[in-house]
């Protein structure tokens, strides 16, 4: 069932902690637009760096509650759903020490209690990644289109798409790199930068130690490191020389 709203995480706050109001404004615009229905809106200050990661952990919500509605449905064709465990497993935690005590050592229920517990412990583990996650995905793609605008110009929203499609696959930094060589060649497209990136996925060059390797040591551009600054990531504004290039 379409959920009318999106979870907003504290952890937000972090990542927008470098936008002005009006950023802000259109950030969180977006995000609605795009919960409700998968509309993309253009978006041109700094929240387009921030908006990726947001927008893949709606996706991820989206796809849990989906699995939730279809186990309730289950549970519907089943006659209701299971009965619900007491809080914190205090029934089973006395069944089991009953248990213990009668027979000298664990039942079965005993057994189900502890798998129990370290369901939970996964499930608050799964929760703690969430946040630094996103972090590094908005770091990434911030990192790339830093370059990009450095190295070529102004970024397009296809180019802006795709780069976070690549970066599903392929390291930021060999992303930078393919973007540095592009410029340095004086080929200054994404459809440029995106033919390196395709032979480096047919000669299986996956990281930038592989990138340089086949350049014999060559100098590239590389693209802006990323700096902690007040808690929150920022891009670096200078990109400087790297090796490396996909044979061609």
């Amino acid at each position: 069932m379409l959920r009318p709203y999106f979870c907003a995480y504290h952890s937000y706050l972090e990542n927008m902690e470098l936008l002005n109001s009006e950023e802000r404004g259109r950030l969180f615009t977006a995000l609605l637009e795009y919960s409700k229905d998968g509309t993309l809106i253009p978006l041109t200050g700094n929240e387009r760096f921030v908006f990726p990661g947001i927008r893949s952990q709606i996706d991820r919500d989206k796809e849990q509650w989906k699995k939730t509605d279809e186990q309730q449905a289950s549970y519907g064709r089943k006659g209701g759903r299971p009965r619900k465990k007491p809080p914190d497993g205090e029934n089973e935690k006395a069944t089991l020490l009953n248990d213990t005590d009668k027979k000298g050592g664990f039942s079965e229920k005993g057994s189900l209690f502890s798998k129990s517990l370290e369901k939970k412990k996964d499930k608050e583990k799964d929760k703690d990644n969430i946040s630094s996650s996103t972090a590094t995905a908005e770091n990434d793609i911030s990192a790339c289109v830093q370059a990009y605008e450095q190295n070529i110009g102004p970024i397009a929203r296809a180019a802006f798409d795709d780069i976070s499609r690549q970066l599903a696959d392929l390291p930021a930094d060999l992303i930078c790199e393919a973007i540095g060589e592009a410029a340095l060649n004086n080929k200054r497209s994404w459809n440029y930068v995106k033919a390196i990136l395709k032979r480096c996925r047919e000669q299986n060059i996956l990281s930038v130690d592989a990138y340089r390797g086949r350049s014999g040591g060559q100098s590239r551009a590389r693209c802006p490191p990323t700096e902690q600054a007040g808690g929150s990531t920022r891009t670096a504004q200078k990109a400087s020389g790297r090796d490396g290039r996909c044979a061609e």
